[in-house]
Formats: C-alpha cells, structure tokens, sequence
C-alpha cells in the first residue's frame, strides 16, 4: 500500500509551495535552467538576421520571450521581432547574445551557437 500522489506539474506544486507570490520568477529559473537555445545566423537577401532559438514554444512562453527580445533589441541597438518560439534579431550579433543571455542566467552549455551563415 503505497501513497499516491495526484498527478501535478511543476508549476503547481511550487505554486501550492509559495502561494503564488514568487511563482513566475522560480518558473522562470527553473526554464532557464533547463532551456536549450540554439543561435545561428541566416542571410537574407543581403541582410544578416540572427536567430535566437528556443526549441519549445512551452519554454517561450514560460520565459517570456517578449520581455527578453525587448531587452535584447535595446541593449544591441537592433530592430528584431518574434515568430512562435524564436526571437529574430537584425544583424550579426550571435556572440554578443550568447554572453547577454549567460548573464542572464542562462546555463552556458545549453547555449549552441552555429557559425556558419544559413541561406535563405
């Protein structure tokens, strides 16, 4: 005779842990704890775009991609959008981000930058 749990996620066991106040930060740590992210950079037309991937949309959503391509975009002075788990950023700057997302707290190796150029 066994103790048997109800079947929960992460998320809700550290929301029943901390009563929700700090959940979306601890989420957020955890996400980027385990979150592997791939930077190549595409050549289109004659433009350079650098490609922050994330792999699955679950860990875009979590992470809040928005806020971070935002705060890349300013801090690399660079215009940029989002399209499902991916952030596009103008021009080359794949070591740039590499360190920028090491900073913050992303593990190092599970950041995989390609360096070769992809034609599109």
């Amino acid at each position: 005779m066994g103790v048997e749990f109800p079947q929960k996620d992460a998320e809700d066991i550290v929301s029943q842990l901390l009563g929700g106040g700090e959940e979306n930060e601890i989420i957020q740590s955890i996400t980027k704890e385990k979150a592997l992210i791939h930077i190549r950079l595409e050549k289109r037309k004659s433009h350079l775009v650098t490609i922050v991937d994330f792999g699955s949309s679950d860990d875009a959503k979590q992470l809040d991609i928005k806020d971070l391509a935002r705060e890349l975009k300013k801090k690399l002075a660079a215009g940029g959008t989002i399209r499902d788990s991916w952030i596009e950023i103008q021009g080359d700057h794949r070591q740039k981000i590499r360190r920028m997302l090491i900073d913050m707290g992303f593990k190092e190796e599970n950041i995989l930058v390609d360096e070769e150029v992809k034609e599109v």
